[in-house]
């Protein structure tokens, strides 16, 4: 045990040994100068940065998801995880536009991604090699002493000029595909997509925490038989619309939800009053003490 930490030691040393040799060989050796010239660009190239910390840099993945989201049904019931995947499932994903062109997508950004992985490793090694002189590819004390800097430093922008060149290709391929999913949904999309459906989610988050003062409207939800539902809204159409799609997806689990589903065509919205958000809030209460509709889980008055 003594020899192992032992000789762990002396490894240690020696690596930080010929470390500290890197001023004096930056002078000595054009080659190393030009080595370490390019190796500084991998702690300040933005590209550069980003990558290195995934081999899918968040300003490609990221972009990606959102392009996929814009392709996915809004009733797509599919984890997080798996959307953030690109499309691997073992169930059939429902689409808002053409699938032929959501698998092009999805198969050139995945082949693309599978390449990303090859280099970054080939980043991360060069990365190791020359601020913590690892020894994994370059070994820096024999390059300089049997005449080998030169050698080293084509390898070396070899790999930084492919990595550039790739990372380019990559924004490039989602600036690429953005515009054509996005005009695909604009013109020949047959329902709401996923994206636009979070996007409609986060904005009826924003005004639950209206102003009091704002001027909305109280409305129910009913059918032929009953009143099942009653809420407030600033824009009443839009949120009956609302409702409507999140029965069908992400509210499908809601009692009121479950009366849309099953009187869908016989479902209307009426406004039942209007005022301030805070007259509203006070008419919801007392409507629901009133009239106590099945799809209310509270007693009103929150939004």
């Amino acid at each position: 045990m003594e020899e192992a930490k032992k000789f762990i030691e002396e490894l240690e040393n020696k690596r930080k040994e010929v470390l500290s040799h890197f001023d004096e060989w930056r002078e000595l050796y054009p080659d190393f100068k030009r080595i370490s010239e390019i190796m500084e660009n991998f702690k300040t190239n933005d590209l550069l940065v980003e990558y290195q910390k995934n081999s899918l840099p968040t300003f490609i993945g990221d972009k990606a998801i959102e392009i996929y989201k814009k392709c996915l049904s809004f009733k797509v019931k599919l984890k997080m995880y798996k959307i953030d995947k690109l499309g691997y499932s073992y169930t059939p994903i429902p689409h808002c536009i053409n699938s032929e062109k959501v698998k092009l997508f999805v198969d050139e950004y995945q082949t693309w991604g599978r390449k990303s992985y090859e280099i970054w490793h080939d980043v991360y090694y060069l990365k190791e090699d020359f601020f913590n002189n690892r020894g994994y590819k370059f070994k820096w004390e024999f390059s300089v002493k049997y005449d080998m800097l030169k050698y080293d430093l084509q390898k070396i922008e070899k790999i930084y000029n492919e990595t550039i060149e790739f990372l380019k290709s990559g924004i490039e391929l989602i600036n690429k595909y953005d515009e054509i999913i996005t005009l695909e949904y604009e013109t020949n999309s047959f329902e709401m997509s996923f994206f636009e459906r979070e996007k409609e989610i986060k904005q009826l988050q924003e005004n639950y925490f209206g102003s009091d003062e704002e001027y909305c409207y109280v409305y129910t939800l009913e059918c032929d038989f009953f009143v099942f539902y009653v809420g407030i809204a600033f824009n009443p159409s839009e949120r009956f619309e609302q409702h409507i799609r999140g029965a069908f997806y992400d509210e499908s689990h809601l009692f009121k939800s479950k009366f849309i589903q099953k009187y869908h065509e016989q479902v209307k919205q009426k406004i039942v009053y209007e005022g301030t958000r805070r007259d509203c809030k006070k008419f919801e209460r007392e409507y629901i003490s009133k009239h106590n509709p099945l799809g209310n889980m509270t007693e009103g008055g929150e939004g």
